[in-house]
Parts: structure tokens; sequence; C-alpha cells
């Protein structure tokens, strides 16, 4: 089933590679319209500039291969490949009604590089003490050969985006110092942006498999996350040292099933886990899934159990903080780096909760926590 004029999920689990293409690509979506949906493509969005003078078209894939192969068939169109690096987004974000995309260009590739510009722009946003309220979200690609930056920002209205421009008194979208040291960042040779609203789209659309777990976006989350679940807790239990739990949550928007890995402390029989995001402006979306919907699958070692979730009160908060910066002192860093108030979660088990586990693999033995 096919989707048509909705915004692309820019978090989708399934994405590999976003192309983007400087042109409204008519073919491209006379094409699809007629039945000849490639099967890694996730999703095809065109948007025209609030002037009307530009188009550009941004496409999701599960291949980046496929995808490439997809667009060279037709003449005229030339993509440039992006992968996700990071996002940021509000607390229960309403529908945008302006698109903001930037172009960064550097003077030769460097990836390091890239990365540390995004990173500087999320220093300036952790440190900006009145965040515009236009501001929804930002998801900051990275072009796979080194050289751009394409920020994708979703905005309440061009109005809001504009005024937030005005108000900061430096082209920028904040007015903290933080955002001069994105302004001159070393090595940025050309940036730009340019107001978008959506133009036509198409997109896969299916029902949720609500016995399907997705697990973190995040490369290195997910590696920790498989390991954990093909060795039923062997290997990822203690990460780098430290004890790690696996929680499911359900989404608060899409009603799939997210699995991450999570770093945990113990008060008596309850779980603590930080929703620290590592000190980002915004919760991690695992804290929003439970706020919304309490009711999580823990995995601890071998063992599986569901339970409840909950903040922790600002009466428990004090003792347990002090309980996980023992085990990781980076939390008080975090904390020191953003305005937000990280949460404590605390993990109640439920009674009866236990999740039988299933037979191990041939060869490889379980062990209880």
């Amino acid at each position: 089933m096919i989707a048509r004029n909705v915004l692309p999920d820019i978090a989708h689990p399934d994405v590999d590679t976003v192309l983007i293409v400087r042109s409204a690509a008519e073919e491209v979506f006379a094409d699809l319209e007629r039945g000849s949906w490639p099967k890694e493509l996730i999703s095809c969005t065109a948007f025209v500039s609030t002037d009307g003078e530009k188009n550009v078209t941004y496409t999701q894939w599960r291949n980046g291969a496929a995808g490439r192969e997809y667009l060279t068939g037709f003449a005229g169109i030339e993509a440039v490949e992006y992968r996700l690096y990071r996002s940021s987004v509000g607390v229960n974000p309403p529908v945008p009604g302006c698109i903001v995309i930037l172009d960064v260009e550097f003077d030769g590739p460097d990836p390091d590089r890239q990365q540390r510009w995004v990173d500087t722009v999320f220093d300036a946003m952790a440190g900006e003490t009145d965040p515009h309220p236009g501001g929804i979200s930002g998801h900051f690609h990275v072009s796979t050969d080194g050289t751009r930056v394409l920020p994708y920002a979703e905005w309440t209205t061009a109005d809001a985006h504009r005024d937030a421009i005005e108000r900061s008194g430096q082209s920028m979208i904040g007015a903290g110092s933080g955002w001069r040291r994105v302004k001159e960042f070393p090595g940025v040779t050309d940036s730009g942006f340019t107001r978008y609203h959506l133009l036509h789209s198409l997109s896969e659309s299916s029902a949720p498999e609500p016995d399907d777990v997705h697990d973190s976006p995040t490369d290195w989350v997910a590696d920790h996350v498989r390991d954990y679940v093909e060795t039923d807790g062997q290997s990822g239990h203690l990460y780098q040292g430290r004890p790690s739990l696996l929680l499911t949550t359900r989404g608060r928007k899409s009603g799939k099933l997210r699995r991450t890995a999570l770093i945990y402390g113990e008060d008596d029989d309850r779980y603590v886990l930080v929703a620290s995001n590592a000190g980002s402006p915004t919760h991690p979306a695992w804290y929003l899934n439970l706020l919304a919907d309490p009711d999580v699958t823990i995995q601890v070692g071998a063992e599986k159990f569901t339970a409840r979730a909950r903040p922790a009160t600002a009466e428990e908060k004090p003792p347990l903080w002090h309980l996980m910066t023992a085990i990781f002192p980076l939390y008080d860093t975090y904390q020191a780096k953003t305005h937000r108030e990280i949460p404590l979660v605390i993990i109640e088990r439920r009674p009866e909760g236990l999740i039988e586990p299933e037979p191990a693999p041939p060869g490889l033995e379980t062990s209880q926590r």
C-alpha cells in the first residue's frame, strides 16, 4: 500500500541511505505512480520553496546501491548520497508547517569534520536559554563523500523560522554564543537555507506488525542489542564494564515495539535508568515512549520480564542520581551541558511478569543473572 502527501519519517529504522535530488523529479514520481515501486525504496518526497523558485526531492532507501541504480535510469537526475548522523526532536511535536533545508559545504572531504560541525550545532542548541517555540525538530545528514552536511529542520510555520532568524541578530536560529562558533567553523565554504513546503510524496504504508521488535537506528546501539539477544545476555550484559539491560517500549507515534540497550542501577528490587540522551537538549525517544505507555519489557542478562516504568519523583531522585553517577560519572557532565533536567526512570517488575526463556541455540548454554 502506498501513502500519498505525507512528510517522510526521518527516523525510520529501516533507512540506510538518503538520496537528495535538486529537482521535483517528475519522471521519478510518474514511474512510481505507474506501479514501478523499487523494493528498497521507503519514501519519495518532493518539496517546493516558499518563493516557488526551488525544488528538492528527498528519497529514503534501505540500500544505497539500489537507490543509485534506480535513479541513474532517469536522464538529468543527479543525486547526492547522505546518511543521517544526529537528530533532535521536541516533546509532543506538532505537525510541521514548514521544512527548512540547509546546505553546508566544506573545502574538502573530511567525515570527522562533518560530524564535528553537527556536534557544534548541538552544543549551541544545548546552550540556548530561550529557544524559539516554533522549532520542532532538526535532523542532520552527512554526505557519504565527506564534503557536505544537510540539516533538515521542521518548523511550525515559515514565519516562525523567519522570526527566529531576525531575533538572533546573527543570521542563525539562536542568539547564544555557541552559534558564533557554528558560523565561524573552519573549512566551511558555503552555507545557506531554503524554506520549503510539501509538493507531493509517495511512501510505503502498512499496518504495524505488533510482534516485530525494531532495534535502535543508532548502529553501535543496534550492534550491542544484537549481541545481547543472540547470546542471551552473556555478551552485552556488561558493556564497557557497566551493567546494561534491554528496554522495549511501544512507539508513541508508530505503535511499533522499539528496543534499546541502557546502563542500569539496582535499588532493592527495582531497576533505575537515566534518560540522559548524552546531554542533548531533548529527551530520548524511549523516555517519551514510556511516558505515553508505561508497560515495557525488560531483559537483564538471560532473564526477561514485563514491567511498569515511571519517572522518579523529586524526592526519590537525589539518592538514585548518586547511585547512577557512581556507575557512570559522565551523567554529571551530561546534566551540566543541558538546560533540560535529566529524568531518572524507575522500572518495577510486574507480578507474574517473568517471560519463559526460549531454548538456547545448540552449543550455547544460558546463564541466569
